[in-house]
């Protein structure tokens, strides 16, 4: 679509149209805190692109609560990420920007597609396949206890510097 006709979908959607059926350049700048629901049927692999989806709903102005909802066709790889995802990261209960400091953590020089493609290229089936996804999900979890102890850190100095200046 033309700049002008998203621009004009957009406002429908606000002002009229109940649904909005948007593809991954539909969210590109947009601020849609208007809404508060919000079904993903094509999830990317990066959960930082899920992150920046969720964040064009969730923010500074939205009045209700926001609503969340992943399909995913079971027992597919996309399945498996939304799970390795809610499981280990607890990906929907993070607020926005935790995410990328657990990936930073996890993923050094590659992103987080990348390892991904790669567990499922280099499995040799179903089984193996679970196995390093498990892995993978371990590798999660340790990146988000330790971002979570780093933020407790910050939490207490922070706490200590007020109490200081008080």
């Amino acid at each position: 679509m033309k700049r002008q006709d998203k621009e004009d979908a957009i406002r429908q959607f606000r002002d009229n149209v109940p649904v909005l059926v948007s593809t991954e350049s539909g969210g590109e700048g947009r601020n849609l805190q208007f809404c508060h629901v919000m079904v993903n049927f094509d999830l990317p692999w990066n959960p930082l692109r899920i992150e920046q989806r969720i964040g064009r709903i969730h923010r500074i102005g939205q009045e209700e609560d926001v609503r969340i909802y992943n399909l995913s066709a079971a027992e597919t790889i996309e399945a498996e990420v939304l799970t390795l995802l809610d499981a280990k990261i607890n990906l929907f209960e993070l607020v926005v920007g935790e995410l990328d400091m657990i990936l930073g953590r996890l993923t050094k020089s590659s992103d987080f597609e990348d390892m991904v493609m790669k567990t499922v290229m280099t499995a040799q089936d179903r089984h193996d396949l679970k196995r390093r996804m498990d892995v993978l999900g371990e590798e999660l979890r340790e990146a988000k206890n330790h971002y979570d102890q780093i933020k407790q850190l910050d939490e207490n100095l922070f706490e200590r510097l007020v109490a200081d200046d008080e």
